[in-house]
């Protein structure tokens, strides 16, 4: 059977799936993109993990299982981290284990190369270990990464925004899955109220505006929400912040709590924080919203 590579359209695709894409595409290896988050591919994973799993990671594991029989390898690197001093969950280091152990894989059918920085030594090695297992040359495999992460580069550039009136702070695989957001984002959209996240903030400015909270926090994700939040509590053009994190996430937790006493009770900006779970429904979701809009508008004209 030839080859096709199946990359699942969830947890850190959502940020850097356009460089894995870029890079198959670049070395001309087929491969197959999970269809976007549905109710199956929720209730499918929801029923393979483990009842102490985060909803993220039971979205993971439904899209692993809608490639499964399309797909001779999947694609899931064992990531532990990608900034200086800070670390991920270790779910993400530990997600190629939690493939092969859950669907019963050989070795040979996940590829999985170790990202534990982002050194140049770490990429060369996480980038011969894929040309490896795929049977390609490493020359070819350079070439093309180095050709990817220009386009990658260029696509996640910041985005410029203007006439900002509400931001959402949420980690990517939430914020950018259209499955957990969308109740939101219709709730904004009928409102005519333009939205800001922190993918429209440099990195480097939100790790700047974490530092304060060192070391406190030290998981690398947390650290962007925290930027993200102290970023926009001091904008005057914020009228409104929308938490969105998590249930079973144990970082989300704590950060909710830490931000909440540390950054937003201390600010003049109205917040909502809502936790998402495979029950949440968008009647509750939608209510909560647009109740919490009124009262910014009531603030705002006050």
């Amino acid at each position: 059977m030839p080859i096709n590579i199946g990359i699942p359209r969830a947890l850190l695709y959502h940020e850097f799936g356009s460089l894995w894409t870029a890079f198959f595409s670049k070395l001309g290896v087929p491969f197959t993109l999970s269809a976007e988050t549905n109710t199956q591919i929720l209730d499918h994973g929801t029923m393979l993990a483990i009842d102490e799993s985060c909803l993220p990671l039971k979205i993971y594991l439904g899209h692993i299982a809608s490639l499964l029989p399309k797909c001779t390898h999947i694609f899931a690197p064992r990531i532990a981290g990608y900034h200086n001093n800070f670390f991920l969950c270790a779910k993400f280091a530990g997600l190629p284990d939690i493939i092969r152990n859950t669907f019963s894989l050989a070795d040979n059918q996940l590829i999985a190369p170790n990202i534990e920085n982002k050194s140049q030594s770490t990429q060369l090695k996480a980038i011969y270990s894929i040309c490896q297992t795929i049977g390609i040359s490493k020359i070819s495999g350079c070439l093309a990464y180095h050709q990817a992460k220009q386009t990658w580069k260029n696509h996640n550039s910041a985005p410029t925004h203007s006439n900002t009136q509400i931001a959402i702070i949420g980690h990517s695989y939430l914020l950018n899955d259209a499955f957990f957001c969308r109740d939101i984002l219709t709730v904004l959209k009928k409102r005519n109220l333009t939205m800001i996240t922190s993918e429209h903030i440099p990195s480097k400015v939100l790790y700047q505006q974490a530092a304060i909270f060192r070391p406190d926090i030290y998981w690398q994700l947390s650290a962007k929400l925290a930027g993200a939040t102290r970023y926009f509590s001091q904008l005057s053009e914020i009228k409104g912040i929308i938490m969105v994190s998590s249930f079973g996430c144990g970082p989300d937790s704590l950060m909710n709590e830490y931000l909440e006493h540390h950054v937003l009770k201390n600010s003049n900006t109205p917040y909502l924080i809502i936790n998402l779970d495979e029950h949440t429904g968008s009647a509750g979701i939608v209510t909560r919203v647009e109740a919490f809009l009124d009262l910014m508008n009531w603030r705002s004209e006050s």
